[in-house]
């Protein structure tokens, strides 16, 4: 696992590396420190990692700045941070985790820990997703998007107008920021399940799924009994 710390406070940011550390052992393969905006957004253009540590307040700049471009990236960002009150708008734009100051071992364990999740908490998802799109970067309402397709290590957006983004995250990485009303269909497809209005069987375990609006996605067979089942969830809950 390759992880950058981003973080003003140099002696704060060695804490948290060694604590990182103790805690993955070999699992981390390389562990960087940058403090400051420039200098983390110039490291993240030449290296890939995979999990960003993240303070909001990077020598009393907005770490949102860093927040909204690191979200539209294929790795996952960790906040830590003193500023508590920014958290529901951290979730929103689709952080993993936010573990706020003071910080200990346990809590950073359990936001590693979340890295095996395969949805969020509903109270921890996100509403947005910010999309690297011609060196800027476009927020999408999570309410715009039909379905989510699978396009090797990126994922299509496919979006209620008939457009379709590519967001730089994998359909797994996806799927841990999502509701738990989010399934994955088939697998290269995730829906929001109240979107499912017909179930089709063709016979020798074809199924595909009708979306609102008329669009039709194939159903894996090993999924289509817990679809069913969830549908039926969510009618009750209606």
């Amino acid at each position: 696992m390759r992880i950058l710390i981003v973080e003003d406070e140099r002696p704060t940011a060695e804490d948290i590396r060694d604590l990182t550390k103790e805690l993955l052992g070999d699992k981390a393969a390389s562990i960087h420190i940058e403090t400051s905006l420039h200098s983390a957004l110039d490291f993240l253009s030449r290296h890939a990692i995979d999990v960003l540590l993240l303070d909001l307040n990077l020598n009393e700049r907005n770490g949102f700045e860093i927040l909204k471009q690191a979200v539209a990236r294929s790795f996952h960002t960790i906040i830590i941070s003193a500023y508590s009150d920014k958290a529901v708008e951290a979730f929103e734009y689709g952080v993993l985790d936010f573990i706020p100051k003071p910080y200990n071992l346990e809590r950073l364990q359990t936001a590693f820990d979340r890295l095996q999740d395969s949805y969020a908490l509903d109270t921890r998802a996100l509403k947005y997703l910010s999309v690297r799109k011609f060196g800027s970067i476009d927020v999408v309402p999570l309410k715009d998007v039909k379905y989510f397709k699978g396009a090797n290590v990126y994922t299509e957006l496919h979006l209620t107008g008939g457009a379709v983004e590519v967001y730089d995250k994998s359909l797994k990485s996806v799927k841990k920021l999502l509701p738990r009303s989010y399934t994955r269909i088939h697998k290269s497809y995730i829906v929001d399940i109240r979107r499912i209005r017909k179930i089709f069987s063709f016979g020798g375990g074809r199924y595909e799924v009708e979306l609102e609006g008329r669009d039709k996605l194939p159903v894996s067979r090993s999924r289509i009994r817990e679809i069913r089942k969830q549908l039926d969830l969510a009618e009750k809950e209606e």
